[in-house]
């Protein structure tokens, strides 16, 4: 079931143009996250703090940093480990957080991930368009052994 709403909603993105409510991109992680569950059983685990919802984001722009951090981070690591996604609000800002403690690795290096180029494409493709449909700022901060943080800020401006 969680595979069919997954495709169901990548389908339905195509021809989103405009922001969606961030609860639409959660409901589109979890189903996501459900079928990683499954492949990955123990050596994987998700927690949600996402207490405030109300706020829009570009379609698919959450749900690739998540995967990376599943595919990237965790289950590099022979034990697996944790990936939190968290939302909350700031004073002029929405924000959302995407969490591991995976392999991390190193940010300075624009080699980090040799054999994954498609990589750097999908996460700058997200960067572009967080920024031109939100004007968010997407921040990487990774520690090799110690796992990954992306942050996204949206100025509460940009509220559609």
């Amino acid at each position: 079931i969680a595979f069919s709403k997954y495709l169901r909603g990548n389908m339905d993105s195509i021809s989103q143009k405009h922001p969606i409510p961030f609860e639409t991109e959660l409901a589109h992680i979890k189903n996501y996250c459900a079928i990683e569950l499954l492949r990955f059983g123990d050596k994987l685990n998700i927690v949600y703090n996402t207490d405030f919802t109300d706020f829009s984001v570009p379609s698919l722009s959450i749900q690739p940093l998540v995967e990376n951090a599943i595919k990237h981070g965790v289950t590099k690591k022979p034990e697996g480990g944790t990936v939190t996604v968290s939302s909350f609000e700031e004073a002029e800002f929405y924000c959302v957080v995407i969490e591991d403690d995976g392999i991390g690795f190193d940010p300075e290096n624009p080699d980090f991930a040799p054999d994954e180029s498609h990589s750097h494409i999908g996460l700058s493709n997200v960067s572009n368009r967080l920024k031109i449909m939100v004007n968010a700022q997407l921040n990487i901060e990774s520690e090799q052994g110690k796992g990954t943080r992306v942050t996204i800020k949206i100025p509460k401006e940009a509220r559609k």
